[in-house]
């Protein structure tokens, strides 16, 4: 006579069955806040992307290094990013922070920074800001190019 020894099958699937529940559960868990952390990002995404619809501004006038902007949007804008043009060079300003209410006027200074010969040319563009105060994300808002050209 064989001497046989094994699980038998209703206790194999009962392991089976909690082995499924566990992993189902660990992934739930793990799949819940990354999703929770993508739905975040998104909604600061989409919220900059408002912003940036919302954003317009045009240049009012050009008093030496003094560029005039009105705020003709339905927003706030609060930080420029310029990018200057020179002789020699290119230099960007990623982050101006300057506020100019919505329907108002601000100005921004464009002093020419050292290394790229005489200025030339100046292009504006607002920047959109999303998020809680001291988590808040930056995005350029290339739909709000303006240029400005030197003699």
């Amino acid at each position: 006579m064989l001497n046989k020894k094994g699980v038998s099958p209703l206790i194999a699937t009962s392991i089976l069955i909690g082995f499924a529940v566990v992993i189902t559960t660990i992934a739930f868990l793990f799949g819940g806040e990354l999703i929770e952390e993508i739905q975040q990002k998104q909604g600061k995404t989409l919220t900059k992307t408002i912003q940036c619809d919302n954003m317009h501004f045009k240049v009012t006038d050009i008093i030496n290094d003094d560029i005039w902007l009105l705020n003709d949007g339905t927003t706030d804008i609060h930080a420029f990013m310029l990018r200057y043009g020179g002789d020699d060079a290119e230099y960007i300003n990623s982050h101006l922070k300057t506020t100019i209410p919505e329907g108002g006027s601000g100005k921004i200074t464009a002093a020419t920074p050292p290394g790229i010969g005489a200025l030339k040319s100046l292009t504006i563009f607002a920047k959109s800001a999303a998020g809680p105060e001291g988590s808040i994300i930056w995005g350029t808002c290339g739909s709000t190019e303006t240029s400005v050209n030197f003699p």
